[in-house]
C-alpha cells in the first residue's frame, strides 16, 4: 500500500439522493474531530471560492470560521494542517494531500473526479458506513498500478512511459475488479497531479 502520511476519511458521490448538505456534515464533524485530537488548525479546499458562499450551510460557516484556500487562487501557508476537501478535482486533490501530511485529509466525492481508487490506496474511512473502504483489487493487479505509477514519472507525456503504461493498461481494464476510475484515484494517491492525471485518462480512453 501507499505510505500515506494522513488519516483520510470520506463521503463518495454514490447515492443521487443524498443531499451535499448530509455528505458535507458528515465530512465536517470527522474533520473537526481530528483536528481536536491531532492539533492544527482546520483548512477547507476546494475548487473555487464560489463553494465558500454558495455551498451547504456547514461548507459556508468552515471557510468563515478556518482558513480556505483553492488550487487556483489564494494559497495558504504550507504547514501541517487537518484538510477538509469539498468536492475536489483531482488538482484540488493533489493540494489538499500536500497540506494534509502528517496530519488528517476528510473528502467530500464529486462523480466529476472519483476517488474509489483514492480511498483504497489510502484505507479511507467510508463516513456512510463508518468502515475501511474496501479494495476490490488483486495483489497482481496491484502491481500492475505501481509499475503505470512509476512509468508516469514524467506525467505520463509522449514516450516510452507513456507508451508502456498504454500496453500494460490495455490488459488490466479487461480485468474484473478494476476499471478507469480506480486506476486514476490510485495514481492520486501516488500524489500525480491533475494535468498528469488528465493525460492518463486520455490514454485509458484510447485502450479502452
Amino acid at each position: 500500500m501507499t505510505m500515506v502520511t494522513y488519516t483520510a476519511a470520506w463521503v463518495p458521490d454514490d447515492d443521487p439522493e443524498r443531499s451535499w448538505d448530509e455528505a458535507a456534515e458528515l465530512a465536517v464533524a470527522w474533520l473537526l474531530k481530528q483536528a481536536r485530537f491531532l492539533g492544527g488548525q482546520p483548512l477547507l479546499v476546494t475548487p473555487t471560492q464560489q463553494q465558500w458562499h454558495s455551498g451547504p450551510d456547514v461548507i459556508r460557516r468552515f471557510a468563515d470560521t478556518y482558513e480556505a484556500t483553492t488550487s487556483r487562487g489564494r494559497g495558504a501557508q504550507f504547514r501541517q494542517w487537518p484538510v477538509l476537501a469539498y468536492v475536489p478535482d483531482y488538482g484540488d486533490m493533489d493540494l489538499a494531500a500536500s497540506y494534509a501530511r502528517n496530519s488528517a485529509l476528510a473528502v467530500v466525492e464529486s462523480r466529476t473526479a472519483p476517488l474509489i481508487g483514492w480511498a483504497m490506496e489510502v484505507q479511507a474511512m467510508d463516513l456512510m458506513t463508518g468502515a475501511v473502504t474496501a479494495d476490490t483489487r488483486s495483489p497482481e493487479q496491484h502491481r500492475e498500478l505501481e509499475r503505470i505509477h512509476d512509468y508516469g514519472n514524467n506525467g505520463w507525456t509522449r514516450g516510452f512511459g507513456a507508451d508502456r503504461s498504454a500496453s500494460i493498461l490495455s490488459g488490466l481494464l479487461r480485468q474484473d475488479g478494476i476499471d478507469a476510475d480506480i486506476i486514476t484515484g490510485h495514481m492520486v494517491a501516488r500524489g500525480h497531479d491533475g494535468r498528469a492525471i488528465a493525460r492518463l485518462t486520455k490514454i485509458i480512453e484510447r485502450v479502452q
